[in-house]
């Protein structure tokens, strides 16, 4: 990997620590589903512009169906199960199971995508699950109240393993202002139709809010996803992903600063036993030889 695109990881994470931050602070204030309208809208209306240079609505016109499909897959559906899980995890915990996203994007691309995987790797998976039931079983008393947030958060990184797969499979070539522009750009829609039927009473909802909400969408959606999709086009999607190795450090940080969240032993604990299994899974821990 060049030191450019390392760099970039670097940037991406320490952004994409601060989401899980910024939608804790305001998802009970929004909801959740208005607060991810909020933030794709803003990103969309951030990006939209570059869709009128001439090449890129070609590309956004010829490639549409695939761009609603992973508008839907890395932008509405995980952002709102995010923003669900938030109401009741903290962003500690919910970045910890972030990090689960390059081994389902490493497993979707094996049974799809047909890419194979060796000893190493499998172990890897078994790592990670194991990272996750360790992080939340003192948290899991068997009722929906509990077990649903997780079930969420984790349903987000199987939303992104898809995601990660689908663009590489259908839009290479694809610019990532594009990508990036028109997958927000349908996003948005499908979230506004949603958004109509949970309306909270914004006149109540404190400038700090606000303030968080429109920097999710700016510096964490439109900024961060366009160093995204250039990464997945440069190094590819699993390498893309393994963004999530370092997330947890800058969300335990950024917590700590922003909301005075206390990281316990048990969620360093996690966070390494997890980021072992990735390692594993996406090659930077062990072989890859001895294929299965």
């Amino acid at each position: 990997m060049k030191l450019s695109d390392a760099l970039l990881l670097l940037l991406l994470a320490a952004v994409w620590g601060l989401s899980f931050i910024f939608m804790r602070a305001t998802a009970e204030d929004f909801g959740p589903i208005v607060l991810i309208t909020i933030r794709v809208g803003v990103a969309a209306l951030c990006l939209i512009g570059f869709l009128f240079v001439k090449q890129r609505l070609q590309e956004f016109i010829k490639y549409w169906k695939m761009l609603f499909v992973i508008g839907l897959l890395n932008s509405a559906l995980p952002f709102s199960f995010l923003a669900y899980a938030s109401l009741s995890l903290n962003a500690g915990v919910m970045s910890i199971i972030n990090a689960l996203t390059p081994i389902f994007t490493a497993l979707i691309a094996h049974l799809w995508l047909k890419d194979k995987m060796n000893k190493p790797q499998l172990l890897g998976m078994l790592i990670g699950f194991s990272g996750i039931t360790y992080l939340v079983w003192d948290k899991m008393n068997w009722d929906t109240v509990s077990w649903l947030p997780i079930a969420s958060a984790v349903m987000t990184t199987v939303s992104y393993g898809i995601a990660a797969n689908t663009t590489k499979k259908y839009l290479k070539g694809v610019s990532s202002m594009t990508a990036t522009a028109g997958t927000l750009f349908f996003a948005t829609l499908f979230m506004l139709v949603l958004a109509v039927f949970f309306l909270p009473d914004f006149s109540v909802i404190p400038t700090l809010s606000w303030t968080y909400a429109l920097a999710l969408g700016m510096l964490c959606t439109a900024f961060a996803y366009l160093i995204f999709y250039k990464l997945i086009q440069t190094i590819g999607p699993s390498k893309a992903v393994s963004v999530t190795f370092i997330i947890p450090i800058f969300s335990f940080l950024w917590a700590y600063l922003l909301l005075g969240e206390v990281v316990t032993m048990r969620m360093w604990i996690a966070t390494a036993i997890i980021l072992l299994g990735t390692g594993l899974v996406t090659g930077v821990i062990g072989s890859k030889k001895s294929a299965l």
